[in-house]
């Protein structure tokens, strides 16, 4: 039971380390143009463009929009129900993806920073801390992951372990994309990551909860 415990407030207590991670970002973030670690990291990532790059990083994109959001909430939701015969998750990954939606929008009005404004790839409209894309995967892909793993780690530990390593590259290489497209600062991916992950933890740690 004590195990139990531990295992379940492990999500809680890495909720909240993420948004103290959130709130020194935002504490310490310019609005009027990048820092001088925005600077450093964003200048190696775009250092390294090629042609092959762009065309992945571009293909990411679309992994991120409210159509694919849609598709996968349904395959998901009917995967743990018909599949898993489970009944909380498909409800926890509706709840998730919408306030995600609402965290990102409602972040940007208050922070209200531009965007880096040369060498973007791609256009992108709105303001730029947190990113959205980056909030979004971290929040729905990495809730989908643990979500997986939880139900897989002792039947198919394999299979868990895949699905643990393809979640964070997938979050990992779309934060990155949206740096490499140029329309991203790091510390507004970082900002992404941090806030959609607390949320996440806190959608598992509820899926936790009630087992």
């Amino acid at each position: 039971m004590l195990e139990s415990n531990m295992n379940k407030m492990k999500y809680w207590v890495g909720a909240v380390l993420l948004l103290i991670c959130f709130g020194g970002l935002a504490a310490t973030m310019k609005k009027d143009g990048p820092t001088a670690f925005d600077e450093s990291v964003g200048s190696w990532i775009r250092g390294l463009r090629t042609d092959g790059l762009t065309t992945f990083f571009k293909a990411l994109s679309p992994l991120v929009s409210t159509t694919v959001f849609a598709v996968l909430l349904v395959a998901f939701a009917a995967l743990f129900v018909f599949g898993f015969k489970k009944r909380l998750e498909p409800l926890l990954l509706i709840v998730n993806l919408a306030v995600a939606f609402g965290l990102y929008k409602g972040l940007k009005s208050v922070f209200e920073r531009p965007r880096p404004s040369a060498d973007a790839l791609i256009q992108a409209t709105g303001f730029s801390f947190p990113s959205g894309n980056a909030l979004m995967s971290a929040s729905f892909y990495g809730l989908v992951a643990i979500l997986l793993v939880r139900h897989w780690k002792k039947r198919k530990p394999g299979v868990a372990w895949t699905v643990a390593a393809a979640g964070i590259a997938l979050i990992a290489l779309i934060g990155v994309s949206r740096i490499y497209l140029g329309v991203h600062y790091p510390s507004d991916i970082l900002a992404g990551f941090a806030i959609g992950g607390a949320w996440m933890l806190v959608c598992a740690g509820v899926a936790a909860s009630r087992e």
